[in-house]
């Protein structure tokens, strides 16, 4: 009997600072948990308090959700005005988390910070603030704002079988990949050049937030895809 793949969904931390001081809460969207229930997976919710390890026993695959933005000293470069610093917590434990599932060859989705995080944990770069560092950049939202803009997929990417050569998305970041890591490939790009989508392997990451446009149902399910596994296990 072959089981719904469970699928783990990283969280964000609050350090006492927003959701109610001195108390440190983890949070992230519904949304990401419903997208993984359409795509037939089993969604579960994943935190630091769990090892790497154990999360790769428990997990078929794992989705690396948005958060906060990536402290540039890890990619060589001094703090911008407007970097809004995710956990340290939070990015050591995913960072952990990746090496795992890479050394067990599981399957990876990046969400905007997620996509973030891949490419820095890789050797990339990112532009601290596309408005200030992309020349002739667009509206990619962030900072509170949700904007809507197209994509194009490269013909050789996981993408596009999924949509062809293009999709509207959902978009809520103000950084983006500005050195790709090695050993990654652009998967999508926006119309001022900037990368939307990284794969690599059984890894792919997108800048965008597929579970809350048109695009969600086929990027989920392609990861409950690759995630299947054999044999009955429970949660």
């Amino acid at each position: 009997m072959v089981e719904s793949p469970i699928i783990g969904i990283t969280v964000s931390i609050d350090h006492g600072k927003v959701i109610r001081k001195n108390v440190d809460y983890l949070y992230v969207k519904r949304a990401y948990a419903q997208a993984v229930k359409r795509a037939g997976g089993r969604p579960i919710l994943i935190t630091p308090d769990i090892a790497p390890r154990a999360v790769a026993e428990l997990c078929d695959g794992v989705v690396i959700s948005g958060g906060d933005d990536i402290p540039p000293q890890l990619y060589g470069e001094e703090a911008g005005s407007l970097i809004n610093f995710e956990s340290e917590e939070r990015i050591i434990w995913e960072r952990e988390l990746i090496d795992v599932f890479l050394e067990d060859e599981k399957p990876l989705l990046g969400v905007c910070y997620g996509l973030q995080l891949i490419n820095v944990h890789f050797g990339g770069s990112l532009h601290q603030d596309i408005a200030d560092s992309h020349r002739g950049a667009l509206e990619h939202g962030g900072l509170g704002k949700v904007m809507s803009h197209e994509v194009k997929f490269d013909e050789d990417s996981f993408l596009f079988p999924l949509f062809g050569p293009k999709a509207v998305v959902s978009s809520n970041h103000h950084q983006g990949v500005k050195r790709l890591a090695p050993g990654f490939r652009a998967a999508a790009t926006s119309c001022d050049g900037l990368i939307e989508a990284i794969q690599r392997n059984k890894i792919i990451a997108v800048e965008w937030h597929p579970e809350s446009d048109a695009t969600g149902d086929a990027i989920y399910a392609l990861l409950t895809e690759w995630s299947k596994t054999n044999g009955v296990r429970d949660l």
